[in-house]
């Protein structure tokens, strides 16, 4: 055999090796490809779930701040129905200490009358005992 022949058949060895080399990559290569492609079908799917349970959670929130915003309104007229009667308290307060002060006022004049017709009895009590 020459060396031309030895060299060939040592390049064709070499190009069986390489050739199955880029076989068994490209198998691999597919392999991993697909082990990709489930992967990312499964996270589309995940997504999509996602996707669907992020619009259920926005419905409910929006009909939970719908629900909020009729609280609110409720808050709004039992505030105002506080207002009105605190007003009607205070001013009730008012009428009640107007009504005390004139009722001071008598009792204090009265207090003054008992004690006069106190002295007057005092002085018709004091009266028959010096006659006697």
């Amino acid at each position: 055999m020459s060396t031309y022949d030895k060299r060939l058949d040592a390049l064709e060895k070499d190009t069986a090796i390489m050739k199955q080399d880029i076989i068994y990559k490209l198998d691999d290569t597919n392999s991993a490809v697909g082990m990709i492609k489930g992967i990312v079908g499964n996270q589309g799917r995940d997504i999509k779930v996602l996707i669907n349970q992020v619009k259920t959670v926005d419905l409910h929130l929006d009909g939970i701040d719908l629900r909020l915003d009729g609280v609110d309104s409720r808050l709004d007229g039992v505030d105002s129905r506080l207002e009105t009667l605190d007003k009607r308290l205070v001013s009730l307060e008012q009428n009640v200490n107007i009504h005390f002060g004139a009722l001071d006022q008598r009792l204090d004049g009265l207090d003054k009358k008992f004690d006069q017709v106190l002295q007057v009895l005092s002085t018709l009590v004091a009266k028959p005992d010096q006659e006697a």
